[in-house]
């Protein structure tokens, strides 16, 4: 039984995993990213922050209630690529040696579902699509990603900083009680997650409460948080620094991690969920428009799919985006056989370009 194929998820694969990777091959950096200013002291230089690239927190919290799936999910392993069995094998050991995950015996069970990043090395995430659908809901949800925007650039800030909290999820503690409907297999040994697992429906909206609880214990300064990525801005270099120093305090002593490397500003001009802000203005980065209007056109459904899920992410910046993709949207339909025609051509990025750049 071989793993099925990931499908694209539309906005999750760039911010979750820092790059996305299209059916063609283009590269997609999304994330956290600054131009530094020769001279301004860096909040990257403050005491605490890990140089490990596996840094795992422990939030100073309660271990969490989760809701419990209504009914037992079981799922074989799928088998995997040959390249990743040594990684996830390595990755599991530091996982139980961290404490973040440990052997157990229950009648849930997930399949592994590993991910090559872009530098090369293996994500483990667990296949939960299953147990998502029988999982009661939440009346909690994460931020609106617009209204986030829309906030940010009222304030017409001329600095950044920005701060990217490491292994969030990994960071929050479960109630033993929860733990036994994530368990998963690995070379015929059971385990099961103490901490928030990726890939679960309720994670991001469980972590981004208690880190929103944390900063708000700790009278944070002003500030914009989507999920475990956080914000803040100024007038000057020196305002900034203050800020993100507190917040990083706040961060530490409630029990997180924060490698150096997702530290960045203060800057003029800085990434922030994978858009360029520079004086309170937001615009799509040079790269993004570049790659989108050399794709070719798709060949099928499915790249298609892909296409408008890249293009997507970026609708907002778009005037008449809807009118635009229209056409494309009708080639995915499950109905229609797929034919790229000359409407589809029209709506591609490359006879668009002026869309994109205003």
């Amino acid at each position: 039984m071989t793993g099925p194929e990931a499908p694209c998820i539309l906005g999750i694969d760039f911010l979750r995993n820092g790059y996305f990777k299209d059916p063609k091959g283009f590269r997609w950096a999304f994330g956290i990213a600054a131009v530094e200013t020769e001279g301004v002291k860096q909040l990257n230089t403050l005491p605490g922050l890990s140089e490990n690239p596996s840094a795992v927190g422990l939030l100073k919290v309660e271990e969490q209630q989760v809701p419990i799936a209504t009914s037992i999910v079981h799922r074989r392993q799928y088998r995997t690529t040959r390249d990743a069995v040594i990684p996830i094998h390595k990755m599991i050991r530091e996982l139980e040696t961290q404490g973040v995950v440990s052997k157990t015996h229950s009648p849930f069970n997930s399949p592994i579902w590993p991910v090559r990043k872009p530098d090369g090395e293996w994500r483990l995430t667990v296949d939960y699509r299953a147990l998502n659908e029988v999982t009661p809901p939440l009346s909690a949800d994460v931020p609106d990603m617009l209204e986030l925007q829309y906030e940010l650039e009222s304030k017409a800030a001329k600095w950044y900083a920005t701060i990217d909290i490491a292994n969030a999820f990994f960071s929050i503690p479960l109630a033993a009680e929860c733990r036994p409907q994530f368990a998963f297999t690995w070379r015929g040994v059971q385990y099961t997650w103490n901490r928030l697992p990726q890939g679960w429906k309720h994670s991001p909206t469980i972590c981004h409460g208690l880190i929103q609880a944390a900063l708000e214990k700790g009278e944070a300064p002003e500030h914009l948080q989507y999920i475990d990525d956080i914000i803040v801005w100024g007038n000057t270099a020196a305002e900034v620094f203050e800020k993100g120093k507190k917040i990083i305090q706040i961060l530490l002593e409630a029990g997180f991690a924060i490698k150096k490397s997702k530290v960045k500003g203060p800057a003029h001009e800085i990434q922030f969920l994978g858009i360029k802000w520079q004086d309170g203005r937001r615009q799509i980065p040079t790269e993004v428009i570049n790659k989108i209007t050399a794709m070719s056109p798709p060949t099928n459904k499915k790249e298609t799919q892909a296409f408008l899920g890249a293009i997507g992410f970026w609708r907002m910046h778009i005037p008449e985006y809807s009118q635009i993709v229209s056409p494309l949207y009708l080639v995915t339909r499950k109905k229609n056989d797929f034919h790229w025609g000359p409407e589809q051509q029209q709506a591609l990025p490359r006879s668009s370009r002026r869309s994109l750049m205003q």
